[in-house]
């Protein structure tokens, strides 16, 4: 795995800000979230999740067959590839959720309250609440290599000039990832999307410390609970 500096990363035109304020970085970094990204609520470009067509699962496919399907073919990908029922029956749950600054439910949720959600209901995993402390935890090991992306890992963006983290999804497939966006509530984006590919700060790996099961001295990537592959 490629690892670099955090003073490495390729900001783009955040870069510059990041200079301004390396002074006074980590107090920026741990106020900063992005429930504070609210002057950018009209540059999320994420994807409109169009009905899934009807004709794509069987009529007497299991619930969890068709929630398979219909993320395979949003995902681009081979239904079959997808084993994770636990996840993507989660994002169905919450998707379209409309965004809400500092929201917490399915009334309206912020980009790193629905992070924080899913990672404890689907992986048993607590991170702190916002974006930026989300990519410090020592849960989740940042790395930059675009070819390193695994479902599951977490996307981190500077949406907001003066911010070095300040949005947060989870990648998925195919350059796709799920976040909760100020424009389209809980939706779907691709990283190569011109808005999030000139944002994109770091990835993270989030990691499970057996030892708080086990007892053993033992760490291992996420792993879903009741995952099937």
């Amino acid at each position: 795995m490629k690892r670099i500096s955090f003073f490495h990363y390729s900001f783009n035109s955040c870069s510059a800000d990041l200079m301004a304020v390396a002074g006074s970085f980590c107090l920026l970094v741990f106020l900063a979230s992005c429930t504070g990204s609210r002057k950018s609520a009209n540059q999320y470009q994420t994807i409109v999740v169009k009905p899934p067509d009807p004709t794509a699962a069987a009529a007497n496919a299991s619930p969890e067959k068709r929630t398979i399907t219909k993320y395979a073919a949003y995902l681009k990908i081979d239904p079959d590839s997808l084993k994770n029922v636990v996840l993507y029956t989660f994002i169905d749950k919450w998707m379209k959720t409309p965004y809400k600054y500092g929201g917490n439910d399915e009334n309206g949720i912020d980009c790193s309250a629905f992070i924080q959600r899913l990672l404890n209901d689907v992986y048993n995993i607590q991170v702190p609440r916002t974006s930026a402390q989300q990519f410090f935890t020592k849960n989740v090991e940042p790395f930059h290599d675009n070819s390193y992306f695994s479902e599951g890992d977490l996307v981190f963006f500077c949406t907001v000039p003066g911010n070095p983290i300040s949005h947060v999804g989870m990648y998925l497939r195919n350059r796709y990832f799920i976040n909760a966006s100020t424009s389209s509530g809980v939706s779907l984006a691709n990283l190569d999307d011109p808005y999030w590919k000139k944002r994109f700060v770091a990835a993270g790996r989030v990691k499970v410390n057996k030892q708080l099961a086990t007892g053993n001295k033992q760490t291992t990537t996420t792993q879903p609970k009741n995952n099937k592959q």
